[in-house]
């Protein structure tokens, strides 16, 4: 598991008392070796001095008899090392402080240890991270790690799903390496999932498979042609959305593709939301999304998916994202020498209506500007309705400063964030980014109470 923390100010809708009610929240997502080397409890003491209510934790173990009866999936994990997240939870208690525990749907131990598991794409290869929802094997591993919390940690307040969605690696973190492949068609034709069990689902909906397979397959070998020319076919007439409209009215079938692939996720969410829910009511679940802008890439539907969670947690990461996301294009500039690299930093802004740096180091450096955090948060905004909490993913580690900070937090308030979520991934959190956070973001959550 990548070393993550998390703060969090967030909104929660009581659904039985039809009331809104605005409880300070700060959770944090973090690696249990880095706690223990200031002691795990003065860690947390740590985190409550900076205003944090809640952690969000891993759960190391597992008790064999959730996962014995399971039909093809051997057990794959051993005993807890200390703290237990029972100790962890008598600990969070004696602090005041509230304990979610997160659950990776996606499950890359899965794919790791069982590739068969794993998403396929249109040449038959397999994700080395990415376990497919639809997999039943799959699917029934992740309900038996949901009962294996839900109905032992009594004092646990929510699960959290670490990102449901398809894709060929994990998303908002590209590894370097991938293929130079040029947009928009690195997006709009998604080369996975075409495993069996999901063309199963496909034949029995009446989704056009093959022929769907048939357009990945070409346009994914086009977007890998390397040459000036094919680059310039793209820059030259994607000049804004309407051309994509243009586009996609000659592939209908990649429209149908896209919705399928939402309704694969949608029907793996469902499940483990019915399972929560049957387990404790009270049990709150929340799903990491990507921003609306690359959330249809992978299968995650805004308005479709929010009747199987309580919240959303949008992942921005503004500051980090562009060292990840610049990845993909130095691949570009790498396979196509002659492309000034501020054409395809053109042609990804264009595409993806991200204001930005105009060249790889600064965008690499210094990531979204915070104004992207704002119109991200209105387009979630216009797709879930007013009254669905969501909480806006604001990243804390450098080269994050204190500014970067509360302009982010300010621009999540203006585009109509519930909450706000500090991600501090990389252990970089400085102590002033958290009295940042935790400063603006209970002066916005007392206005956003008010309100």
């Amino acid at each position: 598991m990548p070393n993550k923390k998390r703060s969090c100010q967030k909104r929660r809708v009581n659904k039985d008392l039809g009331e809104v009610i605005m409880k300070p929240y700060v959770g944090v997502w973090t690696s249990k070796n880095e706690m223990l080397q200031i002691g795990y409890r003065r860690a947390l003491e740590f985190y409550a001095e900076c205003g944090i209510t809640t952690i969000i934790v891993g759960y190391e173990g597992m008790r064999s008899e959730y996962y014995n009866k399971l039909r093809k999936i051997p057990p794959i994990r051993g005993e807890e090392t200390p703290p237990t997240l029972r100790d962890i939870c008598k600990m969070a208690e004696d602090l005041g402080l509230g304990v979610e525990v997160v659950i990776d749907p996606k499950s890359s131990e899965l794919a790791r240890n069982f590739p068969e598991t794993a998403v396929v794409d249109f040449m038959g290869n397999r994700s080395p991270s990415i376990s497919c929802p639809s997999n039943p094997d799959v699917m029934e591993y992740i309900l038996a790690r949901i009962r294996d919390v839900a109905e032992n940690y009594e004092g646990i307040i929510g699960l959290e799903l670490d990102g449901l969605y398809i894709d060929m690696h994990p998303r908002m973190t590209n590894p370097y390496g991938q293929p130079g492949a040029l947009y928009p068609l690195h997006h709009v034709a998604p080369e996975s999932c075409f495993c069996e069990h999901c063309i199963k689902l496909a034949k029995e909906e009446s989704v056009n498979i093959e022929l769907i397979r048939k357009t990945v397959k070409e346009l994914t070998e086009l977007s890998l042609k390397s040459s000036p020319e094919a680059f310039y076919r793209f820059y030259d007439v994607f000049r804004g959305a309407y051309d994509m409209v243009r586009f996609l009215l000659n592939y209908p079938e990649l429209v149908e593709w896209l919705n399928f692939r939402c309704r694969i996720v949608e029907r793996a969410l469902r499940t483990i939301w019915e399972t929560v829910k049957s387990i404790n009511p009270k049990l709150m679940l929340s799903d990491d999304m990507l921003p609306p802008a690359w959330s249809w890439s992978v299968g995650q539907d805004y308005r479709k998916h929010k009747s199987y969670c309580d919240y959303y947690k949008i992942i921005f990461f503004h500051k980090r994202t562009g060292s990840f996301e610049v990845n993909p294009l130095i691949a570009i500039k790498d396979k196509i020498p002659s492309i000034p690299e501020e054409d395809i930093m053109c042609l990804f802004k264009r595409l993806t209506g991200y204001e930005g740096s105009p060249s790889f180091a600064l965008f690499s450096q210094h990531g979204f500007p915070p104004i992207n955090v704002y119109y991200e948060i209105r387009k979630a905004r216009e797709e879930v309705g007013a009254n669905y909490p969501l909480v806006a993913g604001i990243v804390g580690d450098a080269p994050a400063t204190p500014s970067d900070i509360e302009a982010a937090i300010i621009m999540a308030a203006k585009g109509g964030a519930n909450g706000f979520c500090l991600h501090t991934w990389y252990g970089r959190t400085t102590p002033s980014n958290y009295a940042a956070f935790g400063n603006k973001g209970r002066e916005l959550a007392k206005q956003v109470s008010s309100n």
